[in-house]
């Protein structure tokens, strides 16, 4: 997309940003009562979020249980405190009445007590959660290449690729994120201790970016031309192969240990510190890096209304040691494409828009020595249609459904497209929609027999499109 900068003022930077059309979010109607079933999923599933968190810690420790007493729990007794403990965090947020978090906590445990008692199971090491560009995926080592979409598995050998302007979430069976960039090539490389029984996620990054985050009591192994990082629980690293097959290493949350692949000590980066290695396996002394600053305005998920000469200001704080900023602005929320991405002396940037749209931006500080700092969490804000002129569009946007996947238990995955920039609702509960138009949702559905699920889609003129998808849930 276009993107001109144009000098207004010594103080003052104009960016223009020319974005997809991303529709205006209108107000969501009362849903149409589809029946008994659906009425019934949607008023008590769906209507009541405490509930909803209720209902989920109720399945998760039903699930820990189970766990507890399995004849195997003493090969599990790792997933059953990593489970316990995502149940606690459930169970405190539901008492801060945080719902939505509640129930997000209580579905890790659901998760990782699931796996345990599923291990005898066939099952992938990894699948592919987000995909956006070109993506592609070869079984093995001799297989031809195909093009990725989410929810599909990966197994151990399995390799993975992403062009320019591309990026890829991928999870794996223990519940690590692994965030691939652009122009990356790496295999799926997950191990089993033959002592334990116990599978490691891993994988072998031959260039380009990964981005892992752990969580629980579980680390996750990248392995390079010349070192081994274990990222440690609970933490996210980034890793970094150039062409010349050197290796960075940068902790953004928890630590890491680097080694030489080869054998021999480790170094240990906390957050904030970056390390540096050869093909041959030499490590460069650590360095710590200049931390992200915190974004200040606007806020998250912002609305803004479009008019002939709105501006939006980007503000962040100053870090100590900085001597310049890197802003990067997408509509991507990997940031496999940026709109803009700029060195900035300052601490703010005004930013002009001129069509609708809905943007992610985040800020990496610049130390004394020119390196790169990790970036801030990002933030969302939109913008809506303006003016006076009434719309002419009466096309009610494309919706197009995926059968519901089972992902186990009482969890499905709903998922489909839309025309990009829409507003999609499942059982009158926004969900994220990508660049693409692409969007899914894990829902929980307890009740035995039909489900009435109820996807709609609204476009910046109004205009909505509705399906319904009926899942069978047997006892």
């Amino acid at each position: 997309m276009a993107k001109n900068r144009k000098q207004t003022g010594a103080d003052i930077d104009w960016y223009l940003i020319s974005i997809e059309r991303l529709k205006q979010i209108g107000l969501v109607v009362v849903l149409l009562l589809l029946g008994g079933a659906g009425w019934w999923f949607w008023h008590n599933q769906q209507g009541n979020p405490r509930s909803n968190a209720e209902s989920a810690i109720a399945d998760a420790r039903q699930a820990l249980n189970s766990v507890a007493a399995s004849p195997d729990f003493n090969t599990h007794r790792t997933e059953f405190n990593s489970a316990q403990r995502k149940l606690d965090e459930a169970t405190k947020h539901l008492r801060a009445t945080r719902y939505a978090e509640a129930r997000d906590a209580a579905v890790e445990s659901l998760t990782i007590s699931r796996a345990a008692l599923n291990t005898g199971e066939s099952s992938s090491d990894a699948q592919f959660l987000t995909v956006e560009g070109n993506v592609q995926f070869q079984k093995g080592s001799s297989g031809d290449w195909k093009d990725a979409e989410p929810r599909l598995p990966l197994m151990n050998g399995d390799w993975v690729r992403t062009s320019a302007r591309a990026s890829a979430e991928l999870i794996f069976s223990n519940g690590s994120l692994y965030t691939v960039g652009p122009n990356a090539l790496l295999e799926i490389f997950s191990t089993v201790n033959a002592q334990t029984s116990e599978k490691s996620t891993a994988v072998q990054m031959r260039v380009g970016s990964v981005e892992v985050a752990t969580s629980g009591q579980d680390t996750s192994t990248v392995r390079t031309p010349g070192t081994q990082i274990i990222v440690e629980s609970e933490s996210t690293t980034q890793v970094g192969v150039d062409s010349a097959q050197h290796t960075a290493v940068v902790a953004m949350r928890g630590a890491a240990s680097v080694a030489p692949a080869a054998g021999g000590t480790a170094v240990r980066i906390a957050a904030g510190e970056k390390i540096s290695g050869t093909p041959a396996g030499a490590l460069s002394p650590v360095k710590k890096l200049v931390m992200a600053p915190a974004l200040l305005s606007p806020g998250d998920n912002q609305v803004f209304q479009l008019t002939q000469n709105l501006t939006v200001d980007l503000i962040w704080d100053e870090r100590e040691g900085a001597t310049g900023y890197m802003l990067q602005v997408s509509r991507s929320r990997l940031f496999s494409t940026q709109e803009i991405n700029t060195r900035r002396t300052k601490t703010s940037a005004i930013a002009r828009a001129t069509k609708e749209g809905a943007f992610y931006w985040r800020v990496a500080a610049i130390g004394p020595d020119g390196d790169i700092g990790p970036y801030s969490a990002f933030r969302r804000f939109r913008v809506g249609g303006g003016g006076t002129k009434p719309s002419s569009d009466r096309t009610p946007p494309k919706l197009t459904m995926k059968t519901a996947f089972h992902v186990g238990g009482q969890y499905y995955t709903i998922a489909g497209t839309t025309e990009a920039g829409a507003t999609v609702f499942i059982n009158d509960q926004e969900v994220d929609v990508e660049a693409t138009g692409a969007f899914q949702k894990l829902i929980a559905l307890d009740k035995i027999g039909p489900n009435v699920i109820i996807i709609k889609a609204i476009d910046a003129a109004g205009n909505q499109s509705v399906e319904t998808q009926t899942v069978n849930v047997e006892e």
